[in-house]
């Protein structure tokens, strides 16, 4: 059964259904001594719920809060199910207000083994079954996925270099070209914030050569440094000198993307791209006149 297959923020109480009329209608849910707004995020390996939790302090004046933050890790077990809501919430105002405010969504509701229990918005198509972890941050904690993004766009990719032999090309002459600085490991970072750790992760998928007199290459190969023989190699029909002296080679390199929360299952992001250059000078071999026979 599935209730999501997105990322989606969701702002909710954590509460109980009251069991007297109150102002906002009888059945509607009155939030308890915390509040939080819940990200839902599903994959092939499960269901995570980040929840950014404001926990009022006991004795503390009505607005007043501190923070707390913790992860249920792996010691707890959890699951998100659909809500039978009735005839009398879904006729109330609050529900009816609710339930426009997130469209594609089901009324649900996540618990765990130690008590825990929170009332959710969980997007349709959400697996209801398998593994759930919940994982708590503070109200100023920062969504995972945002997290992951910010460590995608900070990444230590090296500055590659694109080497060529000959160094000066020659019409008619194959060259052989490939990529220095890079060896095309899996290139990564993390960040600690209260109860989350994220991990980020890239690898190349394909680098996508262009030569400068239009001609282009796709391959998943570095090139190999001289004198051993790359197998990226072109030969050019026409020197650089029209092209103002020079022909400029790119390379441009598509990464795939991971990331994961708390050592966690590796989950996709959308690939990343970054492109190379440096200029190449290609002659016209000349015959040279060295005598004449009488």
């Amino acid at each position: 059964m599935c209730l999501a297959a997105a990322a989606l923020a969701l702002v909710v109480p954590l509460a109980v259904l009251a069991d007297d009329p109150t102002p906002g209608g009888a059945g509607t849910p009155r939030s308890n001594s915390k509040t939080a707004a819940a990200t839902v995020q599903s994959g092939p390996n499960g269901v995570t719920v980040f929840i950014r939790v404001t926990q009022a302090s006991p004795g503390s004046a009505p607005g007043s809060t501190s923070n707390t933050s913790v992860s249920t890790g792996n010691s707890r077990s959890c699951r998100i199910s659909a809500q039978n809501i009735g005839i009398v919430l879904s006729n109330s105002s609050w529900y009816q207000a609710e339930q426009a405010a997130h469209p594609d969504h089901v009324f649900g509701s996540v618990s765990c083994d130690d008590g825990f229990f929170a009332f959710i918005w969980i997007p349709v198509g959400t697996p209801a079954g398998g593994n759930v972890q919940v994982v708590f941050v503070d109200e100023d904690g920062v969504d995972p996925v945002a997290v992951a993004l910010e460590l995608l766009n900070h990444l230590p990719i090296p500055d590659i270099a694109i080497e060529a032999n000959p160094a000066t090309g020659l019409v008619a002459l194959s060259s052989w070209f490939w990529i220095d600085g890079y060896d095309g490991s899996a290139i990564s970072s993390s960040d600690a914030l209260p109860g989350v750790t994220v991990d980020v992760e890239i690898e190349p998928l394909v680098y996508r050569w262009s030569f400068g007199d239009g001609t282009t290459a796709e391959t998943t190969s570095l090139g190999q440094r001289y004198p051993a023989e790359s197998d990226i190699r072109h030969v050019y029909e026409q020197s650089s000198l029209a092209a103002g002296g020079a022909y400029s080679i790119t390379v441009e390199v598509t990464f795939a993307a991971r990331y994961r929360v708390n050592g966690g299952a590796w989950e996709p992001l959308d690939p990343i791209t970054r492109l190379f250059s440096d200029d190449y000078p290609v002659q016209q071999l000349q015959s040279v006149l060295t005598g004449q026979r009488q």
